[in-house]
């Protein structure tokens, strides 16, 4: 079964940052070297239509089993308003996985 986890909440027109972590165990006491891989995240309406789409050049590698996307203020201001289902696709050298899906809301501002 794929995990579910619901996203952050991303504020339209501000500056977002989403970090991943990811561990061989769930002690997360070994981490999973994910520097080879390719993600891929990508949301979706309830037609079925994409929202947004973050490509591997989006997730930045920080030590060997972290990436963080982090997204400017001008892209999460072109963003529609909603409540979008999402999945992280990641290939590997065996394949390709969907490793976590769920929803992610893009809220409007109050503020301009």
């Amino acid at each position: 079964m794929i995990p579910e986890f619901n996203l952050r909440p991303i504020k339209k027109g501000d500056t977002y940052s989403f970090p991943l972590s990811f561990w061989e165990d769930e002690c997360e006491s070994t981490a999973k070297d994910v520097s080879t891989y390719t993600f891929k995240l990508m949301a979706k309406n309830s037609a079925g239509s994409t929202i947004f789409t973050w490509l591997n050049a989006d997730f930045v590698q920080g030590a060997t089993n972290e990436r963080t996307v982090t997204l400017t203020s001008v892209t999460t201001a072109t963003y529609t308003v909603g409540e979008f289902n999402y999945e992280l696709q990641v290939t590997t050298p065996s394949g390709t996985y969907t490793w976590m899906q769920g929803f992610v809301q893009v809220l409007d501002q109050v503020t301009s």
